[in-house]
């Protein structure tokens, strides 16, 4: 009987093959990791002067609508950025450059509903839980912002110290979508 043939990364590959896609070296996801925050860094400067702008017309009405027009912004242009890049190639320029590839536990390139699993549950675990632990440490137990601040990035021990723990290496946001992070062979 012939063995059924699925997408992953624009290829064709065998069924059986695909859970051989071996998993990303941790070195290699930490630095794509750190060239990938000066990309969202460039797509959060583009979403702040819309931010500015709105805030113009938008303060006067209120402060709080203002806020929220903000965080809507700054959110939505991270998700075009990775939704647009995880979609269309399996890979954001990032890991391109380090030859990582996104995939779901199939080896298959993952539907719409993982990749926005993989994005709420990043949100939550690299900018939500550490900025409502430096909210409660600031405000409500007075503590310096220098102090708050350090002691806030502990929480992503969290998500990444997950990888160490778990026998595919995934990170706990990935672990919980349903995705992985696999080495790509050939040219970035």
């Amino acid at each position: 009987m012939p063995s059924e043939t699925r997408r992953c990364f624009r290829r064709h590959i065998p069924t059986e093959k695909m859970m051989i896609l071996k998993t990303a070296p941790l070195k290699r996801r930490f630095a794509a990791m750190l060239y990938e925050m000066l990309l969202v860094g460039a797509a959060t400067c583009l979403a702040a002067l819309l931010a500015g702008i709105a805030a113009i017309f938008l303060n006067p009405v209120s402060i709080a609508v203002s806020a929220l027009v903000t965080s809507i912004l700054i959110m939505g242009s991270w998700w075009l950025y990775f939704r647009a890049n995880w979609h269309g190639q399996g890979q954001t320029l990032a890991m391109r450059t380090w030859r990582i590839g996104l995939c779901d536990v199939n080896g298959m390139q993952p539907s719409l509903h993982l990749l926005r699993l993989r994005f709420i549950w990043a949100c939550i675990f690299i900018v939500f839980i550490p900025m409502l632990a430096y909210a409660g440490l600031r405000h409500l137990l007075g503590i310096s912002p220098k102090d708050a601040f350090g002691a806030a990035l502990i929480w992503l021990i969290l998500p990444w110290g997950f990888a160490l723990l778990n026998p595919d290496r995934q990170f706990l946001y990935d672990f919980l979508a349903g995705t992985r992070l696999v080495e790509v062979k050939g040219k970035p």
